[in-house]
């Protein structure tokens, strides 16, 4: 029976050994170099349609990709914005007049099929979950306000084929709330 000797291997361990260390280091380095591929190419928009919205809450809902681009149409009391990342929509806004006092629960429910058990913020003036949300406005100068509509104004985020944190979509949905009557939202003319 032959021992090994530990300290002078033969020539082909040795080699083995090399090439199993090449071959492991050339994986790691194909992988990290994978990982940049799937990267975010475009710049966030500081803006929704004319709503700011600070980059650093949008930017968390988006995928990566290589191209941003927005959209705008506006029918029947309803200003949307459809924001889409290499032509495929991944988050849409909503600005919309509905009956006053309607529950921001029902008002995310109807425009972006939410679950009745979504959260609903303390001052029940937010609703929202993975998928989006709805936020109640509050226009400070009513003379804005046609006298003749007795509504509430909300906004809406609806993210888009992957659901998102909900903390996320949380900020997202406070910041086009709060950005929505800068922007001359506040007006019946939709």
């Amino acid at each position: 029976m032959r021992i090994r000797d530990r300290k002078n291997p033969p020539p082909y361990a040795t080699r083995r050994r090399l090439a199993v260390t090449l071959g492991a280091l050339s994986f790691v380095l194909l992988a990290a170099g994978c990982s940049e591929e799937g990267a975010q190419e475009y710049e966030v928009p500081k803006a929704l349609c004319g709503v700011d919205v600070p980059a650093e809450v949008l930017d968390p809902l988006l995928p990566n990709g290589a191209k941003i681009s927005e959209r705008s149409k506006t029918a029947s009391g309803v200003k949307r914005c459809y924001v889409s990342v290499d032509d495929k929509v991944a988050l849409s806004t909503s600005v919309e007049w509905y009956e006053a006092d309607t529950p921001v629960a029902e008002v995310a429910e109807k425009t972006i099929g939410a679950d009745p058990g979504d959260k609903v913020t303390t001052d029940k003036r937010y609703s929202y979950s993975g998928k989006g949300g709805a936020g109640l406005i509050r226009c400070e100068d009513s003379s804005t306000i046609d006298k003749d509509v007795d509504g509430d104004l909300y906004t809406t985020v609806r993210v888009g084929d992957d659901s998102a944190d909900a903390a996320d979509v949380l900020k997202m949905i406070e910041a086009y709330t709060a950005g929505a009557p800068a922007a001359g939202e506040c007006e019946v003319d939709l």
